[in-house]
């Protein structure tokens, strides 16, 4: 017998249902694990600080990290081996219907309080950046149920966020009592999918990933991760 090879991974860790980091769960620690454990790997999941998961990959603590696009590779100057696309968010502006906004373009977020998710100036692109540095009321928290909570508290007019993740945390809301969050929300498809995959140390691993990951869509694997995370939709788009 023979040791396996351990792959140690980053993501972050305020992610349901991507990720959820209370019982090694959510839609991209599966996929991980679905392509990889079949090649005999031992995966170990670390759940940390959105922004901390490209340090703990620079500084050579973990082997992989998530949420990794070109953008977000080429800011932070990661040195690695990126992954085929591996998974897409649906980021939307939301806002409470009773506020009859209406968004056309990334510009009119410029004028409107915008709570988002951390490095979203980095890891969307230069015209979100470019709306970013136009909005003297825009902040960026780690924590995205607190994203959720800011908007039925009415602390900020706006929250930018993966439709997965606001039904989610709208649900856990819900079902605390805590919190009424049952105001009809809108929400304004301002930004296109977010494409993401992994960053590795190393090319070899990297390779067996992409494989393994055809693999996973070829069989029909993909998609059952995919169904089991699959929350009925709270919000109605409005454009």
């Amino acid at each position: 017998m023979y040791a396996k090879q351990k792959i140690t991974v980053a993501y972050a860790e305020m992610l349901a249902p991507w990720v959820i980091a209370d019982g090694d769960e959510g839609i991209i620690v599966e996929i991980f694990e679905a392509a990889m454990t079949p090649l005999g790997y031992e995966i170990e999941h670390v759940y940390l600080p959105y922004a901390r998961r490209t340090k703990a990959f620079e500084s050579g603590l973990v082997d992989v990290v998530s949420d990794m696009n070109e953008n977000t590779i080429e800011t932070h100057g990661l040195q690695g081996y990126f992954s085929d696309i591996a998974y897409s968010y649906e980021n939307f502006a939301f806002s409470l219907r009773k506020n009859k906004f209406n968004f056309t373009q990334l510009s009119d977020l410029e004028h409107h309080s915008l709570l988002s998710w951390q490095d979203a100036a980095v890891h969307l692109g230069d015209e979100y950046a470019q709306m970013v540095n136009n909005n003297k009321r825009y902040g960026e928290t780690y924590d995205q149920s607190n994203q959720v909570k800011m908007l039925f508290l009415e602390r900020y007019e706006v929250v930018q966020m993966d439709a997965q993740i606001f039904n989610y945390y709208r649900k856990k809301l819900t079902e605390s009592k805590n919190l009424d969050v049952t105001s009809k929300v809108d929400r304004f498809a301002l930004f296109g999918a977010s494409p993401n995959g992994f960053l590795f140390k190393s090319e070899k691993i990297r390779d067996e990933f992409n494989t393994q990951l055809k693999w996973l869509k070829d069989t029909g694997k993909y998609k059952k991760i995919f169904a089991r995370y699959s929350g009925s939709a709270e919000t109605e788009a409005t454009n």
